[in-house]
């Protein structure tokens, strides 16, 4: 009888044990490649009920302007994890440290950073997984006009390759069109459908911002800035009309309505300028940088900003042993 008695203890321990373990702060219920939860909550209340779960993510959105898009917007949005976020910090500090900086805590991040870098997580529209089931995956177009992919990719099981559940899979191309230099993360838990988008919740070892944060918050960022563009355009010169066609540029930021990059197709000649964009009606003028060989380029006509396709467009022109050149150029966030 007694016996008997203390395993029935045992297994009282035992079961109230694994109800504990279940009720940690993280949230598994939903956690697997295609469940079908639903809750009547926008996104952004959704995970702020979810106490110790979302809290890092949830402050960055509101230290970048996002709260009224998760609330509100339409989204799919694939949700970096806290340590996702607190392990990119880590990061960019080790790299402060290196270069004899002081490190620095997550509310003295810019805004902008969490702001450009999260708008690659969310997408327009509502789209669930079965979206995402075609052969190659799906290109999507994210909040900030950035391309990246989702696609399927079936897991491991049983030491058979590709024969388990289907996991969703999250790539930043990184200025590539070759899958080989692309950077993914998988998708944890997936299609969890608010009132307002779809939240999938990315793995937490992706590290936020596809590696790109250190980067980020390293340098001074604007709305204008990035690595991956592209420029087409012709220089007419005293005797002949010279054409390029996707030569890529660096824009970088001088502060906040200026970039910097090269003249034409001049680098190799060290021809630098600087875009500086009025706000107000998105126009550009254009001078030489300080550090350019030539110190007289200059606007030549209707030059603006088209934020729609987050293009310049730009006519200017420079002098060179006594004579004008006469350069039309646009220049494109390259989209792969």
């Amino acid at each position: 009888m007694l016996r008997k008695q203390l395993l029935l203890i045992t297994t009282v321990i035992l079961t109230a044990c694994a109800v504990l373990q279940s009720c940690k702060k993280t949230d598994n219920s939903y956690r697997n490649s295609t469940p079908d939860n639903k809750t009547d909550l926008n996104m952004y209340d959704y995970m702020r009920s979810k106490k110790g779960t979302f809290d890092t993510l949830l402050y960055i959105i509101e230290r970048a302007n996002l709260t009224d898009t998760i609330k509100n917007s339409k989204i799919t949005f694939f949700a970096p994890t806290d340590l996702s976020i607190l392990t990119a910090l880590d990061n960019l500090n080790a790299n402060r440290r290196a270069s004899n900086l002081e490190p620095l805590d997550i509310a003295e991040v810019d805004p902008f950073v969490w702001r450009t870098l999260l708008m690659r997580y969310m997408i327009p529209g509502k789209l669930t997984s079965d979206k995402f089931m075609l052969a190659d995956g799906l290109d999507v177009v994210t909040l900030n006009k950035r391309r990246l992919h989702v696609n399927a990719v079936a897991t491991t099981t049983q030491g058979s390759i590709r024969t388990g559940s289907l996991l969703l899979q999250y790539s930043d191309l990184n200025g590539s069109r070759f899958t080989k230099d692309w950077i993914f993360s998988y998708v944890t838990t997936s299609n969890l459908e608010t009132n307002n988008g779809i939240l999938n919740i990315l793995e937490p070892s992706h590290v936020f911002g596809f590696k790109s944060f250190v980067t980020f918050a390293s340098t001074l960022q604007n709305p204008y800035s990035d690595r991956f563009n592209t420029s087409s355009g012709a220089i007419v010169l005293p005797t002949a009309t010279r054409i390029w066609m996707e030569l890529n540029k660096t824009l970088t930021a001088i502060d906040q309505h200026t970039v910097e990059t090269d003249a034409a197709d001049l680098k190799a000649n060290g021809f630098f300028m600087r875009l500086t964009v009025n706000p107000t009606d998105n126009s550009v003028t254009i001078t030489s940088a300080p550090t350019s060989a030539n110190l007289t380029i200059r606007n030549n006509g209707d030059c603006h900003y088209d934020p729609v396709n987050q293009e310049f467009v730009l006519k200017y022109k420079y002098t060179s042993a006594g004579a004008d050149r006469f350069i039309s150029e646009r220049i494109k966030l390259r989209n792969y």
